[in-house]
């Protein structure tokens, strides 16, 4: 299968350069778009989720939402690729990946998991496989 526009999840974690890459290097061989995405948790404890549309006036004022876009618009410029979209996205990654997915045309989801505790716990991905309507590609991030 040719994949036409590849996102991938991005948690400014050192590991995720792993999953940033698998992305980049994936885009580059099939010639597909790549899109960012970050998936801020903290937010929807505090009752929002979804995409977000940062240029709206009050939102860009929340506490570390600017500084999330910038982090993310300054991760892709330093990429050895052209990203068509970067987002931000509030709330659990197993919904809230559903828009950027169909306005964007994404046909592959590039995401990081780790083999750890509190991803038992809590597991991330185990969401995103039972709810994604696209192709997934798991990276595994173990420490070493």
């Amino acid at each position: 299968m040719s994949y036409r526009h590849i996102l991938v999840t991005v948690d400014f974690e050192e590991d995720n350069q792993l999953v940033i890459d698998k992305g980049v290097n994936l885009a580059k061989s099939l010639g597909a778009k790549l899109s960012l995405v970050h998936v801020n948790q903290l937010l929807a404890e505090y009752g929002f989720t979804g995409l977000m549309d940062l240029s709206l006036a009050g939102l860009a004022a929340y506490p570390d939402l600017e500084e999330l876009t910038q982090q993310l618009t300054t991760l892709a410029s330093e990429l050895d690729y052209d990203v068509a979209h970067t987002y931000v996205v509030n709330g659990d990654i197993s919904h809230s990946l559903e828009t950027p997915v169909k306005e964007a045309g994404i046909d592959l989801i590039i995401c990081g998991h780790h083999h750890d505790f509190w991803s038992r716990v809590s597991p991330t991905v185990g969401g995103l496989v039972n709810t994604s309507s696209v192709d997934l590609l798991i990276v595994a991030l173990i420490d070493k």
